[in-house]
């Protein structure tokens, strides 16, 4: 499916709906209503508003537009009307620039030839064509001539005028939108037709839904199915004289219709698969692994009588049992252990030698699989902490091992999330006080054991519910706690913030992040306040997407404070941790932003470490082949000082 771009907007599959407000005549002539319904609908949040420009002379016979009386009662009734209403020429410009003032894109319908150049001229970015011209193919012609992309209404059209609209438009290369209508007003719920939008699709475009139904209900029903475009008549009051405003919505109503379309957008996501957080949680703790009835020797071929299903979600799910029946196992299994993926197949969990990848890359271990990470001979170990660890023993001997130490800090406390920002006084000093404890225990019993001056990774918290934080205050209380962490802990660890996704999975629930999360809020807080950035590409990606941002420019911006990087891919507004290239990054716009990086960098996979860091370490290797293997980030070294 193709995409459109008018302005700074793309349109079309896997972008947000393009929503538009119509005004149409509904400014009723007057350049003050105008003005207002502007406003309106830039504080309803709409992306464009659409006017109409006619030059009557070119539209209709003189006869009509002198002596409406003499026609029908339609004609007695529009002509008129349409005369009074019609905007002056010199009151355009300024309708665009407010547009351009609050944000909205100003698209326009030209109903002639004489008034698409006027439009042209003026410097609009896309054309409307009203339903009523889909089969005047000249003006068709004559507007695509301009190159700008065209949005063109269907109503009142058979299926072979459409074929031959789209033919015209095809013909002169314009990238163009179709949008399915009614052009009744109103028009019932039963005459709509939804099933258009699918059928319009075969032409490969973004295909869109101008409604003139009453309510809402349809538009939303138009974006859960598909619909890249909406567009519906935005009025201040229905009871004016006009034939669009009795089916207008009033701005309340536009913004609720709004509010209600960004919503179907995150549900309606994309075709494919994935699991959430919470879902593997859930699999994890719910489902079932096969286990071993018994101890298993190393040969021992697998027989049914060897093989249990007990929770949790482990080790191999039951649907691969055929798999495993039958396969000589290569390794001891107890009693109650596990079936693995190296039970069923030739493949070993990979190893990467330390010798093809480059710069101060790491593992993320546990202090139960720190031995095993530390046998592939990273440059880095990060050590992910828990409430929990602290006071347990975590299993290192006494040698010196010849890679750095990274710390991250416990995210909980009991039932509260550590946060730095809080305005509870309490929980605040109890987050400070949890950071410095994770803080002694890197420096009293391992940094000894590694090399370099270890780093202390913290969350900075501001993370809600169902409320909206005070941004500012969030802030100051954010640096109060970073001072009071410099004093307990000194210079010997380095101190690094880790920027936050806007809607993490804590305790089984999303909660909305409400600072440290932009690009340039973290560039203005580390340069401040002299600390350092701990960059999850993950969650800087899925801010990106909630905020329709640029992740080239968010990396771009926060990369100069950046002192460790987690690596992983992204899906959708709360997909974190995802397998490299399995998510919605492209890695390769991204990956040569890193060119020179000195800094330490490890992945992080969710559930990474699990089956000998098996997600891990093909993350590694998807790395290598990005730009972080020797011959991608050493070679560029000497770009690192515009980063450094």
């Amino acid at each position: 499916m193709q995409t459109i771009q008018i302005g700074d907007r793309r349109i079309g599959e896997h972008h947000p709906t393009y929503v538009i407000a119509e005004i149409g005549i509904n400014h009723n002539g007057d350049e003050g209503l105008a003005m207002r319904l502007i406003e309106a609908a830039a504080e309803a949040g709409a992306d464009a508003v659409k006017f109409q420009k006619r030059h009557l002379p070119s539209l209709y016979r003189q006869d009509v537009l002198d002596h409406p009386e003499r026609y029908e009662q339609h004609f007695q009734y529009i002509i008129p009307l349409l005369k009074e209403v019609e905007l002056p020429e010199e009151l355009f410009p300024r309708l665009m620039a407010r547009c351009r003032e609050l944000g909205l894109e100003f698209l326009c319908t030209p109903f002639d030839p004489v008034s698409a150049a006027f439009l042209a001229e003026l410097g609009v970015n896309a054309f409307k064509i009203a339903s009523a011209d889909l089969s005047n193919l000249d003006l068709l012609d004559r507007v695509a001539a301009y190159g700008r992309p065209m949005l063109l209404s269907t109503g009142m059209s058979h299926w072979q005028e459409i074929e031959q609209a789209v033919a015209v438009v095809q013909r002169r290369g314009v990238p163009f939108a179709l949008l399915h209508c009614r052009s009744v007003y109103p028009v019932w719920p039963r005459d709509v037709n939804l099933k258009m939008i699918s059928r319009l699709q075969r032409f490969g475009c973004p295909v869109g839904y101008s409604g003139h139904e009453l309510g809402i209900v349809i538009p939303l029903a138009a974006a859960s199915m598909g619909a890249a475009i909406v567009e519906k008549h935005l009025t201040l009051d229905r009871d004016m004289r006009g034939p669009d405003h009795k089916v207008s919505l009033l701005p309340f109503e536009f913004k609720r219709m709004v509010r209600d379309i960004r919503v179907a957008d995150q549900a309606v996501g994309k075709s494919k698969r994935f699991l959430l957080r919470g879902e593997i949680i859930n699999r994890e703790l719910f489902a079932k692994s096969l286990v071993a009835a018994c101890d298993l020797s190393p040969g021992t071929v697998i027989r049914r009588e060897h093989v249990l299903v007990r929770g949790p979600g482990k080790g191999l799910a039951p649907n691969r049992l055929d798999e495993l029946l039958g396969t000589r196992l290569r390794r001891f299994v107890r009693r109650h252990d596990y079936f693995v993926e190296e039970d069923v197949t030739d493949a070993e969990v990979p190893f990467l030698p330390h010798k093809e990848l480059a710069g101060e890359w790491g593992l993320i271990a546990r202090f139960a699989d720190a031995a095993a990470f530390l046998a592939h001979k990273p440059r880095v170990i990060e050590f992910h902490l828990a409430e929990r660890d602290f006071g347990l023993d975590h299993g290192l001997d006494q040698q010196r091992y010849p890679c750095a130490l990274v710390v991250h800090a416990p995210e909980y406390m009991g039932d509260h999330l550590n946060d730095l920002a809080s305005s509870r006084e309490e929980l605040r000093r109890r987050s400070v006080d949890q950071a410095i404890r994770a803080a002694r225990l890197a420096l009293d019993e391992l940094a000894f054991r590694f090399s370099g001056r270890p780093k202390l990774i913290v969350h900075p918290g501001a993370m809600s519910l169902n409320t909206k934080l005070d941004h500012d205050l969030l802030l100051a209380n954010l640096a109060r706690s970073l001072d009071e962490l410099r004093l307990a802990i000194g210079d010997a660890i380095e101190l690094l913030f880790e920027n936050l996704p806007p809607y993490p999975w804590y305790f089984g629930g999303q909660w909305k992040g409400n600072a440290f999360m932009a690009a340039d809020e973290i560039d203005a807080f580390c340069r401040r306040h002299g600390i350092g950035l701990c960059f999850d590409l993950s969650h800087a990606a899925l801010y990106c997407n909630a905020k329709e941002a640029d992740l080239v420019d968010f990396v771009t911006t926060v990369l100069p404070h950046t002192r460790h990087v987690h690596f992983a891919d992204a899906y959708g507004l709360d997909g974190e941790g995802v397998q490299i290239g399995e998510g919605d990054i492209d890695f390769s716009r991204i990956m040569p932003l890193f060119a020179g990086y000195r800094h330490s960098w490890v992945p992080e996979i969710w559930r990474g470490h699990l089956d000998g860091g098996r997600g891990f370490l093909l993350a590694l290797e998807r790395l290598a082949g990005l730009g972080m293997g020797k011959k991608g980030l050493d070679r560029t070294v000497g770009s690192a000082d515009r980063i450094n």
